[in-house]
C-alpha cells in the first residue's frame, strides 16, 4: 500500500505505480497515476463520485481494466458524515470519507486478482522472471 502524498517525489510515484498490478483509489488527481501502470494491470475506482466516465475513460484510453462500485451495490457505500468542499464550504460528496462494504470490496478485488493472473502479458512477463531465476539459480 502507498500514500502518494507531497513528501513522496513525483518519480519515485512513477516508478512505484509502473510496478503495480492493482491500483485501488478513491476519485481524484491520484487516479491518473493509472497511466503508468503496466499493460496487464487493474484499477479501481472504489467510489466515482457521480463521475461514473472520468476515470473508466482515462483507464479505457491506457488500456487497463478499470472496476469501480457497483450502480446496484450503492447502497453498501456511505459517507461517514456530509462532505464540504474546502473552498467555498459547499456540500460536495468529493470531499468525504466513505464507509465500504468489506465483502462487496473484497470481492471487486478478486475480479482484478483474477483479471490480472489471466492476462497474457501478465503471464508472458512472470515467464520471463522465472527464466532469469532458473538462469541466476544454475549459472551459481
Amino acid at each position: 500500500m502507498v500514500d502518494y502524498n507531497e513528501r513522496i517525489k513525483f518519480i519515485r510515484q512513477i516508478n512505484t505505480t509502473s510496478q503495480a498490478d492493482i491500483f485501488i483509489g478513491m476519485h481524484g488527481a491520484g487516479l491518473t497515476h493509472l497511466l503508468f501502470l503496466p499493460d496487464w494491470a487493474a484499477v479501481f475506482e472504489v467510489y466515482n463520485c457521480g463521475d461514473k466516465y472520468c476515470y473508466w475513460d482515462l483507464a479505457r484510453l491506457r488500456g487497463v481494466k478499470y472496476f469501480t462500485w457497483p450502480e446496484s451495490k450503492n447502497h453498501l457505500i456511505r459517507p461517514e458524515k456530509e462532505g464540504k468542499h474546502p473552498a467555498n464550504g459547499q456540500k460536495h460528496e468529493k470531499f468525504a470519507n466513505y464507509f465500504v462494504d468489506v465483502d462487496e470490496f473484497v470481492r471487486i478485488v478478486q475480479k482484478m486478482v483474477e483479471h490480472v493472473r489471466r492476462h497474457p502479458k501478465f503471464v508472458a512477463a512472470r515467464r520471463v522472471i522465472r527464466r532469469k531465476l532458473m538462469k541466476s539459480r544454475t549459472e551459481l
